[in-house]
């Protein structure tokens, strides 16, 4: 396992991820993508993190400012950043904290409040939730950002001083106030500091801007210590070729983006058709546990029973290739005992005994919530289902939908979004 970068929703926080799939999940993921994170989707997120830390540098190499204020130049940038595409630009899709963005727009009359602080917060935790806290792993793995919270990569920074400097030149002494000490910013296209934002953040990407963007997010050609990279412009490729444009990925897909790289990559192949044999698991597996938070006092015999009827005799794709071939990658994620729980919920379900894969999910969640010193969400009292933590019903999958079913992301999405955004633009 190559586990270069930490995506932010793979993480387990909290009561989230009953079944604890998300690290075992991103561990296959990272075998195909190497840089990407499921939210690092936008390129022009990634624009505007090199210019928070374009600012930052600056500022503090004219003693302007000093390394504790990087934080605050970048989330100002940030807000700013998100004024420009939306006023200037009418974007509003493709921004975090658009919903805010739009009610201090609207109410500004014209003006708006750039601040590290709740006056110009764009979300309710920008530093976590906006660019800063999802995009900054992503910049710093793909070759753009430098370590730590302060500055580029030199790649990075000749780019940014070619191509989004000049820019700034005429407006340079307002715009660095403003990103070093906050402020008030016109909205409107005849002041001078907007313009040159909106300039600086055009819906249509540069012809350098695409090939700076397809090296570092795309080809992830400056990642190190994972394999994975060396193979990411062919993936990047295939996809281009072969995946459905702005649908979610899916099953189908997978593997017929695993017959394509057969004919050039087998090892790109092999990892993609592993991908698609633990997620013929897992989804089916999540979907089931959800189902289970909905049927408090319910017997595990009674259930497997309906479930026998309604899922038919057994879950589709679990048995070629085996879970055996998952198992030493899955044990290096969560360990001996939890690996052993998967694969007897994994038989349980290719051979449709459902009554021992629901007494496994228990199990199962039980490991680990007790790694997280927490209580089960659902035990069995007395042969019944005790269901401790009740979740909002969801539609549970029927017969017909199991064998397309594909519930997590394996950063593949993440990828599309970027190689199809290039695609259009060229």
């Amino acid at each position: 396992m190559f586990l270069t970068l930490e995506d932010p929703r793979a993480r387990v926080q909290g009561s989230r991820d009953p079944l604890g799939v998300q690290p075992v999940w991103a561990a296959f993921g990272r075998c195909v993508v190497a840089n990407l994170t499921t939210v690092t989707t936008s390129i022009r997120g990634f624009t505007i993190h090199i210019l928070g830390r374009l600012f930052g540098e600056k500022l503090i190499e004219k003693g302007a400012a000093g390394e504790q204020d990087a934080l605050s130049i970048f989330l100002r940038m940030e807000q700013a950043g998100a004024y420009a595409r939306y006023v200037g630009h009418k974007v509003d899709d493709d921004i975090r904290g658009i919903e805010r963005v739009k009610r201090f727009a609207e109410d500004g009359g014209g003006k708006v409040t750039i601040q590290d602080d709740a006056t110009g917060m764009i979300l309710s935790d920008q530093k976590t939730y906006g660019l800063w806290g999802l995009y900054s792993v992503a910049a710093r793995v793909s070759g753009i950002s430098a370590d730590g919270p302060v500055g580029l990569s030199e790649r990075a920074r000749e780019f940014a001083n070619k191509n989004y400097w000049p820019l700034v030149v005429p407006v340079e002494s307002k715009l660095m106030k403003l990103m070093g000490n906050g402020g008030t910013l016109r909205i409107a296209k005849t002041d001078p500091v907007f313009s040159v934002l909106a300039k600086l953040l055009p819906e249509r990407l540069s012809v350098r801007e695409r090939e700076f963007y397809a090296e570092t997010l795309r080809d992830a050609l400056y990642v190190k210590d994972n394999p994975a990279a060396k193979r990411q412009a062919f993936f990047a490729e295939l996809l281009k070729k072969h995946s459905l444009p702005n649908e979610p990925t899916g099953r189908s897909e997978i593997l017929g983006l695993a017959k394509a790289a057969r004919k050039k990559e087998e090892a790109l192949a092999v990892r993609l058709e592993k991908i698609a044999r633990l997620e013929a698991f897992f989804a089916p597996a999540e979907a089931l546990f959800d189902h289970l938070q909905n049927r408090k006092n319910q017997k595990p015999s009674d259930l497997a029973v309906s479930l026998a009827k309604y899922w038919g005799r057994k879950v589709p794709h679990l048995d070629s290739p085996s879970f055996d071939d998952l198992a030493a990658e899955i044990r290096e994620v969560v360990g001996d005992e939890m690996a052993a729980e998967m694969k007897r919920c994994d038989a349980a379900l290719g051979n449709g005994d459902y009554e021992d894969a629901i007494v496994s999910l228990l199990e199962w969640n039980k490991m680990i919530m007790a790694a997280r010193n927490a209580a089960p969400w659902i035990r069995l009292v007395a042969g019944k289902l005790d269901v401790r933590f009740r979740s909002q019903e969801k539609t549970f999958p029927g017969a017909a939908e199991l064998p397309e079913l594909w519930r997590n992301s394996y950063f593949i999405d993440a990828l599309k979004s970027i190689v199809l955004k290039l695609e259009e633009e060229g």
